[in-house]
């Protein structure tokens, strides 16, 4: 009697005829697959025998884990899983895989990672690059890799998937290097690197000032100064770069007011014609750390600097800030010190 066999039997979760009928059918599959004469249909409902039996066998030693402290063998779990593995790579080797059946494998997949190596799933990556273009059929594919934590897997479904969805790849941007934090800081960096130059606008925005504050977490401010310099002048130019490293400034224990207006006065040039939060939050660094002087000038120059349809509303936002300045002032929780 086999280990699986075995198993089934000692724990009640097939009768031996049941058994029986389950290997005399693995068999017929298995000679049908090597003759090129098995169906589809065959195919899926021999993969769902054996995940029925995966998860009776899970909730199996579940339950007798919670009745006992004795040490239960899972290898019945990672021979299931390798059955399950090799029938799916048939069906997407024989027949075209449906995109819901390819989610609910890779979820599968997820469920049963510590009984999965990521060597055994490069027949599902192809079938993944069959549906180049589905963003959360790569979400799901990352998310799997991620649990498996086989780095050189990893990087490869990764940058299989931003080939393959390439602007709308922002999400697997963002699990990578969530992921790799501290563990590889050398890799984060060439992602910030790759992903601060990539040409789809939308990713390299929100790039740029994440490597800023990977920078100033991982190195010193000199380096971050010198990467925002970098950074900066790559088109198009990047607003919340600017706010990012304005942020960055004001903790500084050397922090002088002028450096952050060289960067307000930066921003408002590049950005200043459309957006109004810019403005105000620029008059309202001056009211809370600068000087009230500037603070109207600034008022002034983005009324002159702003398209004609922004003016009126960037001056009742404006009015609407110095009502709450004067509020708190009256309240005695601001001190002036123009």
């Amino acid at each position: 009697m086999d280990f699986e066999s075995n198993f089934l039997k000692k724990y009640g979760i097939l009768k031996w005829d049941e058994f029986t009928v389950l290997n005399n059918d693995r068999l017929s599959v298995n000679e049908k697959i090597t003759n090129k004469v098995i169906t589809e249909s065959e195919l899926l409902q021999q993969f769902k025998v054996e995940l029925s039996l995966l998860n009776s066998c899970k909730i199996k030693i579940k339950d007798e884990l919670e009745k006992t402290h004795d040490v239960i063998d899972t290898g019945i779990l990672t021979l299931l899983c390798k059955r399950i593995i090799d029938l799916f790579d048939h069906m997407h080797v024989l027949f075209s895989i449906k995109k819901e059946l390819l989610s609910d494998y890779i979820n599968v997949c997820q469920d049963n990672a510590l009984y999965i190596n990521a060597e055994q799933l490069d027949i599902l990556l192809d079938a993944v690059l069959c549906f180049g273009d589905d963003q959360h059929i790569w979400i799901q594919l990352l998310k799997l890799h991620l649990k498996l934590n086989n780095l050189d897997k990893l990087m490869n479904v990764f940058q299989e998937g931003v080939r393959s969805l390439k602007e709308n790849s922002l999400p697997l941007w963002k699990m990578i290097i969530r992921y790799l934090g501290d563990k590889r800081p050398d890799m984060v960096r060439t992602l910030l690197e790759e992903g601060s130059n990539i040409s789809y606008e939308n990713i390299s925005m929100e790039i740029r000032p994440k490597y800023l504050k990977w920078c100033i977490e991982f190195e010193d401010i000199d380096v971050t100064r010198k990467i925002f310099n970098e950074l900066k002048v790559l088109k198009p130019p990047c607003c919340k770069l600017y706010l990012t490293m304005i942020a960055i400034e004001s903790e500084e224990s050397d922090f002088e007011l002028d450096t952050a207006r060289k960067l307000y006065d930066e921003a408002c040039t590049l950005f200043g014609k459309d957006n109004i939060g810019l403005w105000i939050d620029y008059v309202r660094f001056e009211q809370t750390k600068g000087s009230m002087v500037l603070k109207r000038r600034i008022c002034n120059k983005a009324v002159f600097t702003l398209e004609y349809n922004l003016k009126d509303i960037f001056v009742d936002e404006y009015y609407s800030l110095e009502r709450e300045y004067r509020k708190k002032l009256c309240a005695g929780l601001i001190i002036i010190e123009d």
